[in-house]
């Protein structure tokens, strides 16, 4: 009896989702080539949540925590500061696995060191860099690089994030978001000058608390990553506006006058730690509405090609994970390469994920919407008060 032929996946995308796919893939035996565009000179961002639903996906794929240098999210409470809000938690008791705090870049090398190493399970993603897909042919599982170069397979998942290139060609239109009048800074600040300035205690007497910083449409939200040695700090707030041009614009830099100017009323301790970021970013939220399809003949979308959506949720990331790992059980090894075949697994991953992550895409929305939102999950709250001068 002859071996089962591995299906010739292609995946346009090599970032975390991307590189999820291609290690689901991979692990159940098939032939995986991921076409980027970046070459990953540099790669930057702040931190990530993986709550416990990424988590379960992150550790079926092989990834480790110890490697990907998380820090367990875990809330104490503090008697010297009566704004600390701690309710408790026991998230692995709750849903099975623990909640981490990652920093992105971090997490990326994780999953795409499992995607392309020598030893892992079934056989490493061939990865091009520097290849960026300027088409894509649906029916037949071909795309065009943008240098000319021509590839084929039996499936093409589309996972290249918000300003995906072969969106249009699944989709047969091109779709695009709205501006939400929403956006955050963005910083990483080392742990360590936190702890030496005694006007930072709120954080160092809690070194494992994500908290949050409340007033109307602002916020911020702190909490530390890399095994405790970074501190990340994302300061949510109304944007002007701007040309659309410059609104779609990810990971704007900006300044820690421009971010201490829009926080210029709260307390003097939160300004402080606004004062100590080397680096700072401004990223817009974008409201994408749910997409009317995801797949189309041998091609699909996952993560957020498929369904981008605001990050107070901290689902993003995790509904792109639950898409690579249903897509790795709904095609084993021995699965018929056929396009009839083909197109109806895609058709079942759609049926079986588009319900649940349009939904959580729906409820995040909702606060770019301006529409209220019920409190969902567990957080460390700082609220700022108006004669909270500590």
């Amino acid at each position: 009896m002859s071996a089962p032929t591995p299906l010739r996946v292609i995946v346009v995308g090599a970032g975390l989702v991307g590189s999820a796919v291609g290690i689901a893939f991979r692990r159940a035996g098939h032939h995986v080539t991921i076409y980027e565009k970046s070459r990953f000179s540099r790669e930057v961002g702040a931190a990530v949540t993986c709550a416990p639903n990424a988590m379960k996906m992150l550790l079926s794929l092989g990834c480790d925590p110890k490697r990907m240098r998380g820090v367990e999210y875990v809330q104490d409470q503090t008697d010297d500061d009566p704004t600390f809000i701690s309710q408790g938690t026991d998230l692995p008791k709750k849903y099975g696995a623990t909640y981490y705090l990652v920093h992105r870049v971090d997490l990326h090398n994780e999953v795409r060191y499992l995607a392309t190493e020598p030893e892992g399970v079934g056989r490493p993603c061939e990865l091009h860099l520097g290849a960026a897909v300027k088409t894509l042919d649906p029916e037949t599982a071909t795309i065009t690089l943008a240098d000319g170069t021509v590839a084929s397979g039996d499936i093409v998942i589309g996972a290249d994030g918000i300003n995906s290139a072969v969106r249009k060609f699944i989709l047969g239109e091109d779709i695009n978001p709205q501006p939400s009048g929403l956006a955050t800074y963005r910083a990483v600040i080392p742990f360590e000058k936190v702890a030496a300035n005694p006007a930072l205690s709120w954080i160092s007497t809690n070194p494992e608390a994500l908290a949050m910083v409340l007033e109307g449409s602002r916020n911020l939200v702190v909490y530390p990553c890399r095994d405790g040695t970074l501190l990340n700090v994302g300061g949510n707030h109304r944007e002007e506006a701007k040309d659309e041009a410059e609104y779609s614009k990810l990971d704007r830099p900006s300044s820690v006058e421009e971010f201490l100017e829009t926080f210029s009323d709260y307390a003097p301790r939160y300004k402080e730690l606004i004062k100590m970021s080397p680096d700072v970013s401004i990223w817009p939220f974008l409201i994408w509405d749910e997409l009317p399809k995801w797949t189309n003949s041998r091609s699909a979308l996952a993560g957020d090609a498929a369904h981008a959506m605001f990050p107070m949720l901290g689902q993003g990331g995790a509904q792109g994970f639950e898409d690579a790992v249903t897509l790795g059980i709904l095609f084993p090894l021995g699965t018929p390469s056929d396009s009839e075949t083909i197109s109806t697994r895609l058709r079942l991953f759609e049926s079986l994920r588009k319900p649940r992550a349009s939904d959580i895409q729906t409820m995040s929305n909702r606060i770019g919407r301006g529409l209220p939102v019920l409190r969902i999950g567990e957080f460390s709250i700082f609220r700022k008060g108006e004669n909270d001068e500590s």
